[in-house]
């Protein structure tokens, strides 16, 4: 009995380790790349763009300060996840939870986004049941349906959203 425990234990902290990887290298993959050298009257050129852009577009930096939130509450659940904190699991779950009903997580009208979204919001909250009731392993099973819904959804959105805009 001792070590098929131990053994689902071995499994929950490899897949939560392969989560934690996983969110990495994604949010990895979402940083900007730093910008080149350039000559000081180039700099003062593309920062007045960029701050022409932001003034275009408010929404988008909105955005992407919205999702670094979700990268923080997300960070909160593998900490506690590793640490077996389950306030620290179920603190993170629900500040997702309220993430995904906040209007700024609408990004699109889509019915194949509302489904992603509607899945995340009930895969989030299951993950705060089980840490509520206190179990790690379901928790860390949860914590990878979650992490697999945020990829899937972003994988989405790039190839149907974000290659669809000018």
């Amino acid at each position: 009995m001792k070590v098929a425990r131990w053994s689902w234990n071995v499994l929950a902290i490899a897949l939560v380790g392969i989560g934690g990887l996983a969110m990495t290298q994604f949010a990895a993959t979402q940083e900007t790349q730093p910008p080149k050298k350039t000559e000081p009257a180039q700099k003062e050129a593309t920062k007045e763009k960029d701050q022409e852009k932001d003034k275009a577009n408010p929404k988008k930096k909105g955005l992407s300060s919205f999702m670094r939130m979700k990268l923080e509450a997300s960070q909160k659940i593998l900490a506690g996840l590793a640490l077996e904190d389950y306030e620290l699991i179920q603190e993170g779950a629900d500040k997702l939870q309220e993430m995904s009903a906040a209007e700024k997580w609408r990004v699109s009208n889509d019915p194949f986004f509302r489904e992603h979204s509607t899945d995340f919001q009930k895969v989030a909250k299951r993950l705060a049941a089980n840490a509520k009731d206190g179990k790690l392993d379901a928790a860390a099973l949860t914590w990878m349906e979650v992490t697999m819904q945020c990829i899937e959804c972003h994988k989405w959105t790039r190839a149907n959203l974000i290659a669809g805009q000018p």
